[in-house]
């Protein structure tokens, strides 16, 4: 139970921090996430943290009461960071270029998304652990 305390604790500490980014300052975290896919590391890095962090939380559910809704968001957020380490530069570039299209609000809402997920994993694990 510790384990899924810390690990899920981490996952959304993290949600909620990239949520607030995307929420008080779209515009730096937009600038952020292209010069970190702009780099070859960067992007091999920011994949394996996409895939770690997915698999744990789909591992982890299992205890908690929303365990089907974390199973789904770990999957997804797994697969997220095989196609990034799987697709072509030139793609991504465009993927890059047409979210940097996107209106503010449209990252402030995903961003607000980040922020609710993060709120209920942390609260799910809470009543799951005591």
């Amino acid at each position: 139970m510790i384990q899924t305390l810390i690990v899920g604790g981490l996952i959304s500490v993290a949600w909620v921090g990239i949520g607030v980014a995307m929420i008080a300052l779209p515009a730096w975290w937009q600038d952020r996430m292209r010069r970190t896919l702009a780099d070859p590391l960067g992007v091999l890095l920011m994949a394996q943290g996409l895939i770690l962090g997915g698999l744990l939380l789909f591992l982890g559910a299992a205890p908690l009461r929303g365990s089907w809704l974390w199973g789904i968001l770990g999957s997804l957020t797994a697969v997220k960071g095989l196609l990034l380490l799987s697709i072509a530069a030139p793609l991504r570039d465009r993927w890059m270029e047409r979210w940097g299209r996107s209106p503010a609000w449209l990252h402030r809402l995903a961003g607000v998304l980040l922020l609710a997920l993060g709120t209920l994993l942390a609260v799910d694990i809470v009543q799951g652990t005591l």
